[in-house]
């Protein structure tokens, strides 16, 4: 893996799934050699308002995504930092599908492969109940500025990871 640059990513959403569901913020972060060397995070207008439990959980309030960009505005941009990685994330599905569904419509390819930091949690501490972010950050005494944002929670992952 050392050789292998690894990319922390989270997103936030608009609460929606499947089709209809939308980003509002993502963070990639780029790891080689153990070491943070780039980062990539972006609010994004979903093209409606989100939910007010949205607001509540995240603190992202519509006003926030008015003057944000749409996903094709970063999408190029996003699908270059994220090409050529491992793409890690909690619960990875969740976020791989909402970023590839959204290359996908905008014509790009993007099959990365995948590490659910879930499924490794589960993996490494068997005896332990429950292994949300919220669980791993508090059993390994992570420091987290702003859960249920975008960029610390990807930085969470990371430090989970040096542990």
């Amino acid at each position: 893996m050392n050789n292998t640059p690894l990319v922390y990513v989270d997103i936030e959403t608009n609460g929606g799934n499947g089709s209809r569901g939308r980003i509002i913020e993502v963070a990639a972060i780029k790891v080689i050699n153990g070491e943070i060397t780039d980062s990539f995070t972006s609010l994004v207008n979903p093209g409606s308002d989100i939910p007010y439990w949205i607001t509540k959980l995240t603190g992202i309030v519509n006003n926030d995504l008015v003057s944000a960009p749409y996903f094709e505005d970063i999408a190029e941009q996003l699908h270059t930092f994220l090409d050529g990685s491992l793409f890690v994330a909690h619960n990875v599905l969740f976020d791989y599908s909402f970023i590839k569904r959204q290359l996908k419509e905008l014509g790009y390819d993007f099959t990365p492969k995948l590490l659910c930091t879930v499924r490794l949690s589960r993996a490494l501490y068997k005896n332990e109940k429950g292994h949300s972010l919220e669980k791993i950050i508090s059993r390994h005494n992570i420091e987290v500025s702003a859960r249920h944002r975008a960029y610390d929670d990807a930085l969470a992952l990371h430090k989970f990871m040096k542990i």
